[in-house]
C-alpha cells in the first residue's frame, strides 16, 4: 500500500538520521579540521589581552574572525537540517492521519456488513449465532463478527494491514520527533557557541583597540622626547671627538647581550601607522635591566614619554637607551661594564603595562636593536 510503504521509508531514514546525526563522522577531514580551528580558537578566547604581544593578539583576532565565520555557518546548516527535521516530523504526522482515517473507513465497512449480517444473515451457523442462549451476547456478537470475517477475508486483510501502517507512522512520527529534538538541540548548541565566539572577538578586539590607543599614545610621546634624546647624544659625541675617542662596536654587528628577561611584546618598525623607535620587553615590575654592552652613562632620569629612563654611550657613535623603569641604579657619568645592573622593569612614563623599551641608536638614528643583540 502507499501509505504502508511511506512509512516504511520515513522510519528508514530517519533511524539512519538519527544513529549518524550531523558532525558524528570523527574521521571526517571536514570534521577533524573543525576540531582543529575549535581548539585554536577556544585558545585565543583566553588570551590575556594585557599580558599578550601584539603579534599574538593580531593572531588570535585573525583565528576568531575565522571561528564566527565557520560557526556561522554550522549554524545555518543547524537550522537548514532543523527544518528538515521538523518537515518530516509533519510528513510523519500526515501519515498517522492518513492511516488512521483509512482505519476508521476500513471499520465502518467491517461494522456494516456484520450489521448487515447480523439483520440478513446469509447461512445459518449466523442463524444459529444469533439463535442460541448458550452464549451471552458479548460473545455472540464477537462469533458473530468472526463469521462475517471469514466471509469478507479482503476487507479484514486490509484492515490488518492498515493497523500496522498505522503503528508504522506512529513509529516514524516519534522518531521524526525524537530527530527534530536533536535538531533543535545541535542549533541551539550552535548558536551558542556563535554567542560565544563573538563575545570573545568583541573582548580581544577591545583588547587590540586599547593596546592600539595606548601603543600610539606611547610612541607620540616617544617622539615628542626625541630632541631631547638627539640633543643629548651629539653632545656626548661632540665631546667624545673632542677627547679624540674611537669607536668601540662595530654597527649591525652583534655584541650586545639582552638587557632583561623576559618576552618580546612588540618589536621595531611601523605600528598602527607610526614607527616604535625599539622593542618592547615585557617582564615583572623590578625585573632587573642590565647594559646591553659596556659604555657611560650620558643620562640618567625622567624623560618626557619614556619615564625613568638610562642611556650608555658605548663608543663610536652607538647609544642604547632603557626606559620606563621602576628605579635607577646608575648615575650620569658612570661607567658600566657590559651585564652590570643599571635598573629595574617599570611602567613609568607613557607605558602599555610593565616592560622595557630597549632602543639602539647608531649616530643618533634609531636602529633595529635585533642587530645589537644578534
Amino acid at each position: 500500500m502507499k501509505v504502508r510503504a511511506l512509512a516504511f521509508s520515513l522510519v528508514a531514514a530517519l533511524v539512519c538520521g538519527l544513529v549518524a546525526p550531523l558532525g558524528a563522522q570523527t574521521n571526517d577531514p571536514r570534521a577533524q579540521r573543525d576540531a582543529v580551528r575549535a581548539r585554536q580558537a577556544e585558545l585565543a578566547a583566553k588570551l590575556d589581552g594585557l599580558k599578550a604581544s601584539e603579534a599574538e593578539l593580531l593572531a588570535a583576532a585573525a583565528v576568531l574572525d575565522d571561528q564566527v565565520l565557520a560557526q556561522a555557518a554550522r549554524v545555518d546548516a543547524a537550522r537548514q537540517a532543523l527544518a528538515m527535521a521538523e518537515a518530516e516530523v509533519v510528513g510523519a504526522v500526515n501519515a498517522i492521519a492518513q492511516t488512521r482515517s483509512l482505519i476508521t473507513e476500513l471499520e465502518r465497512l467491517f461494522v456494516a456488513r456484520a450489521v448487515q449480517a447480523y439483520i440478513s444473515p446469509r447461512r445459518a451457523r449466523i442463524d444459529d449465532l444469533i439463535s442460541t442462549t448458550d452464549l451471552a451476547e458479548g460473545a455472540r456478537r464477537h462469533a458473530l463478527l468472526d463469521s462475517v470475517a471469514a466471509s469478507d477475508g479482503a476487507l479484514l486483510e486490509e484492515l490488518g494491514a492498515a493497523r500496522e501502517d498505522f503503528e508504522v507512522a506512529r513509529a516514524a512520527a516519534e522518531a521524526a520527533e525524537a530527530k527534530a529534538a536533536a535538531r533543535k538541540a545541535e542549533t541551539e548548541e550552535a548558536l551558542a557557541r556563535l554567542e560565544r565566539d563573538r563575545a570573545s572577538k568583541r573582548r580581544l578586539q577591545q583588547a587590540l583597540t586599547t593596546r592600539q590607543r595606548e601603543v600610539l599614545a606611547e610612541i607620540d610621546a616617544h617622539a615628542a622626547a626625541e630632541s631631547t634624546l638627539t640633543r643629548i647624544i651629539r653632545e656626548r659625541e661632540q665631546a667624545a671627538r673632542a677627547a679624540g675617542a674611537t669607536g668601540n662596536l662595530p654597527v649591525g654587528r652583534g655584541g650586545c647581550m639582552w638587557p632583561t628577561q623576559g618576552r618580546v611584546t612588540s618589536e621595531y618598525g611601523r605600528r598602527w601607522g607610526r614607527m616604535h623607535q625599539g622593542i618592547d620587553i615585557a617582564a615583572p615590575t623590578g625585573t632587573a635591566i642590565y647594559a646591553a654592552a659596556a659604555g657611560e652613562v650620558i643620562f640618567a632620569g625622567r624623560m618626557n614619554g619614556y619615564g625613568n629612563t638610562v642611556m650608555v654611550d658605548h663608543g663610536g657613535g652607538f647609544t642604547t637607551l632603557y626606559g620606563h623603569q621602576s628605579r635607577i641604579l646608575v648615575g650620569n657619568g658612570q661607567s658600566v661594564s657590559r651585564g652590570a645592573r643599571i635598573g629595574s622593569v617599570g611602567n613609568t612614563g607613557r607605558s602599555t603595562g610593565p616592560h622595557l623599551h630597549f632602543e639602539t641608536r647608531y649616530g643618533g638614528a634609531a636602529r633595529n636593536p635585533r642587530g645589537c643583540l644578534g
